[in-house]
């Protein structure tokens, strides 16, 4: 389907873009590396170019926008310092900056140990995301008191979770270019019975005076068998649904706010998965407020995220599962746009 279009499109069509030329999925048994230029000594590096003035403002905003996703790529990047630049234009945020330029800067910043690379193979071809180190973390929070994530534990991550948080970077960047955008938290934390649980994004947007809470939070169900087996996986997928529900109600209790959820997903099977788990475990009154969507079905729809989400209109008992809901039906209809 290489005629993309901007026209309402049928939820089925959606579902069916799913996994549209996909670049973030995983591959069974895939692993990621990072190159030996990327390994060592990264505070030694920032520390000489430092010294000798070659960091600059931008780099630290640079780091700042591929901190907030982890892993992400360079066009995410560029959007995201756009929306940056909107939001604040007091800030000397380098919104203009060409795509040729970014790329170029990234590519130094990584050489002098600001920014790693994260490389796997997809169809016979390299796939590079980009993360920020632990410690350029801490030199963007000394130098612009943003929040960054500074953890060396965060590398260590498997697969399967690097390659969704890129593919929500994706979602949650057409949210951060929004007009109506007001706020927004990245990596939120919520404590649930079993302890502390991080989510990856929730986006504010003031409309008509009222405040929307979007959470993106990307849902990959396939299960890395190298690490997990299907029974740890499937546990570890049930707690993080139950902790978004608590989440979501937690957040509904505040006034004058409308919680909404964008569960990513991988292609149509991950769709199926992820939906039965969100039917099972959340009552039917919150299914209007869940929306689904994915790399492919962003791609298929223009980029145009009012136009690449679904969400759940009825559920029906699965006779195969039992205890297990599934969808009835769906719709495509967006219940606020935000551009």
């Amino acid at each position: 389907m290489d005629n993309l279009t901007t026209e309402p499109r049928a939820a089925r069509e959606i579902v069916k873009m799913m996994g549209y030329k996909s670049l973030f999925e995983y591959i069974p048994e895939m692993e990621i590396s990072v190159p030996d230029t990327d390994r060592k000594n990264s505070l030694d590096k920032i520390a000489y170019y430092y010294r000798s003035e070659e960091i600059v403002l931008s780099d630290l905003y640079i780091g700042y926008a591929i901190s907030l996703y982890r892993y992400t790529i360079p066009k995410v990047v560029a959007d995201t310092m756009q929306a940056l630049g909107n939001l604040w234009p007091q800030k000397n945020v380098p919104k203009y900056i060409s795509r040729e330029d970014l790329l170029s800067r990234i590519k130094k910043m990584c050489s002098m140990g600001m920014l790693r690379r994260f490389v796997y193979q997809h169809g016979g071809n390299n796939i590079v995301l980009y993360s920020v180190t632990a410690e350029f973390a801490k030199i963007i929070y000394q130098a612009l008191k943003l929040n960054t994530d500074a953890r060396y534990e965060k590398d260590m991550i498997p697969p399967v979770e690097i390659v969704e948080k890129a593919a929500a970077s994706l979602i949650s960047s057409e949210l951060m270019k929004s007009p109506n955008l007001s706020k927004f938290n990245f990596m939120p934390e919520y404590r649930d019975d079993a302890g502390r649980i991080t989510f990856n994004a929730r986006i504010h947007h003031i409309l008509n005076g009222e405040e929307f809470v979007t959470l993106v939070e990307p849902l990959f169900t396939r299960v890395d068998l190298k690490r997990f087996t299907e029974l740890e996986w499937e546990k570890y997928l049930k707690r993080k649904i139950k902790a978004l529900k608590g989440y979501m109600e937690f957040l509904s209790c505040e006034k004058k706010k409308k919680v909404q959820l964008i569960i990513v997903c991988e292609d149509t099977e991950d769709f199926k998965k992820a939906a039965t788990l969100v039917c099972t475990y959340f009552q039917d009154y919150m299914l209007p407020q869940i929306y689904f969507s994915g790399e492919g079905a962003l791609k298929s729809g223009s980029n145009n995220i009012n136009n690449s989400v679904v969400w759940i209109t009825s559920v029906r008992q699965d006779e195969t599962h039992q205890g297990m809901k599934i969808p009835g039906s769906v719709s495509s209809q967006f219940a606020y746009e935000f551009f």
